[in-house]
């Protein structure tokens, strides 16, 4: 028996583990994990990371983290090595200095971690020592053995627990610019790659690089996004307007090093060129439809929904795309399709789903998340058999493979941010809770603002929330995809993730009620001023989209339209007249119970946002190009067709934003709000995933 003095067995602490997020750190051997794949780090930002998480809840001073990481007598720029190793680490844990969920900016003091840790227990590996008798006893000689299996069972539990990623994944970095990179493929020979990117307040164009030079040659094609490359070098071009996403845009062909463009075809989403390049694959926007062609003219597949990443089998005999039921939204499913049009699904219930390429063992490659974390890489064969290849910081597009097996893709931080001018405010504010704030209406004196949240901050679900503007409360709703405010303000109406149930939530608080069943499968609902009616753009199962005016009371619907895709839509304040966007770029008026749309004449394409109090105007946005940092908004007269400048929507920081995806106004016309979209993205090659 050990006496009171005797401290008892030797014990070595297993190295700490730190959880937060997804993240897992182990502060001793300097390995940080994210769902278990392990993430790289440069000597600086882990010394950073260890720092503050060292220190949860506190700030640390840039004085400290720069003693911290270099030595006194160090000649080098502290204050840009320390804005790199800050940058360096929130790229890894694809955080945001403007909306940090892990490290927050103190302005003039320093950081501080502000996520919460959760830290696992430590495994105690006990070393018992054991007099040495003169001769053994029975159950000592049974202990040793003993002692030693369980040694060996923590040594091999840590081994595989800690051990670092078997495969080398090498990858090497192909831009530095800051911006957003909209497309790439590796070309013919498969030395060279060429993409599309939009750098700095640049407009998009193409450039040339070897795989193996961080030299890039501009190509031009100023405004085109590139769709495919094709055998023998020739690039399938798409050029499109301020509605693409509803109309889609025109597709050219043309050779790699330049000379005349010729028209393909209009209203066309994508496409990719046969193995041989002397045919494509397309996806036709139709009446309230998309539509696969493989050859042009010949339907292999039909939907509501959107198309996205055709990519044509190696050997041509059928093509994989990808689904996506809810236009707007990245949720979908991998889809294969023969010639003869036999369609069979792969792989589904992605929350969201963004690159694909085929592998030249026959596998699909792509790039997907089940959450609404960042995306990572799997495979799926052909008969359906899924795996996870691996993951890297940052979300993750597959943009295509070469034949000796290196990936081209690219790591975004993508984020949907609200900005927005509250009456009595001094100027625009930002108005976002997390990553991806989806803006949508603003009560009538813009204290309240409905919105939602979809991304990695909300979880596995959509989140809607109110925010009161003038007090910065922010009311959790619950969830489903916010719609619309009832005029009073008093209630929000919800749409379920299924887009078959709609809900009106008080704002105050307590429980909702949902609506009678229409049948409907919904893109969107809105309500009419009275409140009795919904104005919805939605479809019946397996047939295309239009707009349709439903009762609150019943559920009863009638159609407003033919099949038709909506690009925005406003209810006069009479709740007799609707205006639209059509997919030809047309302002349209309908009149409810008439069966004669007016179109209102213009030289762009004109958004409808809402109508004047009075009914006599318009608040309209310009919709002059598929990529647009800023947006102008006018008031246009209906009865006169006379349009008056009222305000130019553009964040404060415009590097990586493309679009001003919403805008509302309240009814006072004093305050507004919007979202945009912000992308920044860099190119890599990957060799070594199996």
């Amino acid at each position: 028996m050990a006496s009171p003095s005797d401290p008892g067995p030797k014990s070595r602490v297993a190295p700490q583990l730190v959880q937060f997020g997804p993240f897992e750190v182990n502060l001793q051997t300097g390995e940080l994990r994210k769902q278990g794949i392990r993430i790289r780090l440069q000597p600086k930002p882990w010394q950073v990371l260890r720092t503050l998480l060292e220190n949860p809840g506190t700030v640390v001073t840039r004085e400290e983290l720069r003693s911290r990481l270099w030595p006194e007598d160090t000649f080098i720029d502290f204050e840009s090595g320390v804005n790199t190793a800050i940058n360096r680490l929130r790229l890894a844990l694809s955080d945001s200095a403007d909306h940090p969920r892990y490290i927050e900016t103190l302005s003039r003091s320093g950081y501080r971690f502000i996520g919460h840790i959760h830290t696992l227990p430590p495994v105690p590996t006990s070393i018992v020592e054991v007099p040495s008798p003169r001769k053994s006893s029975w159950y000592a000689r049974l202990l040793r053995p003993a002692v030693v299996l369980l040694g060996l069972a923590i040594v091999v539990f840590g081994a595989l627990r800690f051990q670092p990623a078997a495969r080398n994944i090498q990858y090497r970095q192909v831009t530095f610019r800051r911006g957003q990179v909209a497309g790439a493929r590796f070309t013919s020979d498969q030395q060279a790659i060429v993409y599309a990117a939009q750098w700095d307040k640049d407009p998009r164009q193409f450039y040339l690089a070897a795989s193996d030079s961080p030299t890039a040659r501009a190509l031009g094609f100023e405004g085109f996004s590139l769709a495919a490359v094709s055998k023998s070098g020739e690039l399938a071009l798409l050029r499109s307007g301020g509605t693409a996403n509803i109309t889609g845009g025109t597709l050219y062909r043309v050779a790699i090093n330049g000379g005349p463009t010729q028209h393909v075809d209009h209203n066309i989403f994508g496409a990719d060129w046969s193995a041989d390049g002397s045919r494509l694959a397309i996806v036709r926007v139709v009446a309230g439809e998309q539509q696969l062609e493989y050859p042009l003219g010949h339907i292999l597949y039909r939907t509501a929904g959107w198309l996205s990443n055709v990519r044509i089998a190696p050997l041509d005999g059928a093509v994989a795309f990808i689904d996506h039921p809810v236009r707007h939204d990245d949720a979908g499913a991998v889809k294969i399709v023969d010639l003869a049009g036999s369609v069979r699904t792969l792989s589904d219930g992605w929350a969201n789903l963004s690159g694909m390429a085929w592998k030249n063992t026959g596998e699909l490659w792509f790039t997907a998340t089940r959450d609404h974390t960042p995306r990572s890489l799997w495979s799926v064969t052909t008969d359906g058999r899924l795996r996870a290849v691996g993951q890297a910081p940052g979300m993750l597009t597959l943009r295509d493979i070469a034949r000796d097996g290196r990936l081209l893709l690219t790591i975004e931080a993508r984020r949907l941010e609200i900005a927005g001018w509250i009456a009595g405010d001094p100027g625009e504010r930002t108005l976002s809770l997390t990553d991806w704030s989806r803006v949508q209406q603003l009560s009538a004196d813009g204290g309240l603002l409905l919105f939602d949240e979809s991304g990695e901050g909300a979880g596995p679900h959509t989140l809607s929330y109110l925010r009161r503007t003038r007090t910065g409360e922010i009311v959790r709703l619950g969830e489903g995809v916010a719609q619309a405010l009832t005029a009073d303000g008093s209630a929000a109406l919800l749409l379920s993730e299924s887009r078959t149930r709609l809900r009106l939530v008080p704002t105050s608080g307590g429980a909702g009620r949902d609506l009678p069943a229409s049948g409907l499968q919904y893109q969107w609902a809105r309500l009419f001023p009275a409140g009795d009616r919904l104005l919805a753009l939605a479809n019946r199962p397996k047939q295309p989209l239009r707009l349709w005016v439903q009762s609150v009371a019943d559920g009863s619907a009638t159609e407003l339209t033919g099949p038709l895709m909506v690009r925005n839509a406003a209810v006069a304040p009479d709740g007799k007249t609707v205006a639209i966007l059509t997919p030809e770029g047309q302002l349209t008026i309908y009149t409810i119970g008439s069966a004669a749309p007016r179109v209102i004449p213009a030289d762009e394409p004109l958004a409808p946002i809402r109508w004047s109090r009075d009914g006599e105007w318009l608040f309209v946005q310009h919709l002059r190009s598929n990529v647009q940092a800023s947006s102008e908004v006018s008031r246009l007269r209906i009865a006169t067709g006379e349009r008056v400048h009222w305000k130019t929507l553009a964040p404060q920081d415009a590097i990586g934003v493309n679009s001003i995806t919403g805008v509302v106004i309240a009814d006072d016309e004093r305050s507004y709000a919007y979202s945009y979209r912000r992308v920044l993205s860099d190119l890599f090659v990957a060799d070594g995933w199996k």
